[in-house]
């Protein structure tokens, strides 16, 4: 049966769920549930892609893409969610009887943005009754897969499919570029930049393609076509939304002049990354028009604040985007986000939003450069009395040729 719901304490020690203070662990625990699984069952990561599965009693065998290993209840490994995101094609069979924990993995993202991010720009934000039913309804839509998606761009679509051929070649992709006007503007506008150019302008979507190689040519043109996604056929959110798309092209040129200055981040994917780190406001922004017009400004700030993480990953997940970008929309509102390793495209968004406003609003209650971990992570120069960077302020020419590419201004 999985109609059981977990004790609270259940949670304490499981990662990263432990994290959470006790009242927010209790009301995840509440929107859980136990599922028994008798000997043989396959559990597979692509059905349960909504869920943080634990193993809680018994044993499973799990089988990913570098082999087989037992996951028992209680082992350091049971600690861990059985499925690593975005690893969809990773599946699990009881060894015996057993049972698994099941956490609505939506929710723990919006309670640890709820208390990771209070403190700066984005405090836990205390909601009224009008408010909290507003929130409520939209989750509801959200968990019930009600709210309208995004859809991508039927060019990108094209781009994904064709991609996904090893045989693609320049040609190929080059004619599905063709086909959309504004896209085989940016390109050739792209090609022939500051950015890009070592030479005589391009003529050509081919010729432009060939300088900025496959990989670039193709997320610079998902990046150009994705300007369709931020439109609302609502008049009263018409000028959220414009407002929306603005900030986000900022926060995309920004991402790509930081991801030129460090190694093993690729510039392009650095602008996709920038552009729809917010992806999540729009199916908001657009229930809300549809549903609610009433909606005051404060009011749909305080639904944005809290779900534009969590709707943002479902939409990254119905586009199937490459795996690190979930991270991004899920994380970048984190000014104090920390983690191991080498600095990922998530550390590039959150310190372009925090040039972006440090720029555009000086009175934002944001942190400064140096108390952001993701800042000292990319290693860059200490800003200028100003708060700006040199390695930005001198790339002028380019950013403003780039933002251009972006707003189809070709």
């Amino acid at each position: 049966m999985d109609n059981r719901i977990p004790q609270p304490q259940m949670l304490d020690g499981l990662s990263p769920v432990g994290d959470l203070d006790r009242e927010k662990r209790s009301g995840l625990a509440q929107r859980g549930r136990l599922g028994d699984l008798r000997y043989g069952q396959r559990l597979d990561a692509s059905a349960e892609h909504r869920w943080l599965v634990y193993v809680v009693e018994g044993s499973v065998n799990l089988v990913t893409s570098s082999g087989s290993i037992s996951v028992a209840a209680g082992s350091t490994r049971a600690r861990q969610p059985l499925f690593s995101e975005g690893r969809f094609q990773e599946y699990a069979v009881a060894s015996g009887t057993a049972v698994v924990l099941r956490l609505d993995q939506r929710l723990y993202g919006i309670l640890h943005g709820q208390q990771s991010q209070s403190g700066y720009e984005v405090e836990e934000t205390e909601l009224d009754d009008t408010e909290s039913a507003l929130f409520a309804e939209v989750y509801a839509a959200c968990q019930e897969e009600k709210l309208e998606l995004p859809a991508l761009p039927e060019v990108a679509i094209k781009i994904q499919t064709a991609m996904k051929d090893p045989d693609v070649d320049i040609k190929r992709l080059s004619g599905i570029v063709s086909l959309d006007i504004a896209i085989t503007a940016g390109l050739i506008r792209a090609a022939s930049s500051a950015a890009y150019g070592v030479g005589n302008p391009v003529k050509s979507v081919r010729d432009a393609t060939v300088r900025l190689g496959l990989v670039a040519a193709r997320r610079l043109a998902l990046t150009i076509a994705m300007q369709q996604v931020f439109r609302s056929s609502s008049p009263v959110l018409k000028r959220r939304m414009h407002e929306l798309w603005d900030r986000s092209v900022h926060v995309s040129v920004l991402s790509f002049l930081l991801a030129r200055q460090c190694k093993g981040l690729d510039a392009e994917q650095a602008l996709l990354a920038g552009l729809l780190h917010d992806v999540g406001a729009v199916p908001i922004l657009d229930y809300v028009g549809r549903n609610h017009p009433e909606a005051t400004d404060e009011e749909v700030t305080a639904i944005i604040e809290k779900l534009h993480g969590v709707v943002g990953e479902i939409v990254f997940a119905s586009w199937s985007m490459e795996p690190g970008m979930s991270m991004v929309v899920r994380e970048s509102g984190n000014w104090l986000r920390d983690h191991e390793g080498p600095p990922d495209y998530c550390d590039l968004v959150i310190v372009a939003r925090l040039y972006h406003l440090n720029q555009s609003d000086p009175d934002a209650a944001i942190p400064r450069f140096h108390e952001v971990p993701a800042f000292t992570r990319l290693d860059l120069p200490a800003p200028n009395e100003e708060g700006k960077l040199d390695l930005i302020e001198n790339a002028a020419s380019e950013r403003e040729e780039m933002m251009a590419v972006i707003q189809g201004k070709a």
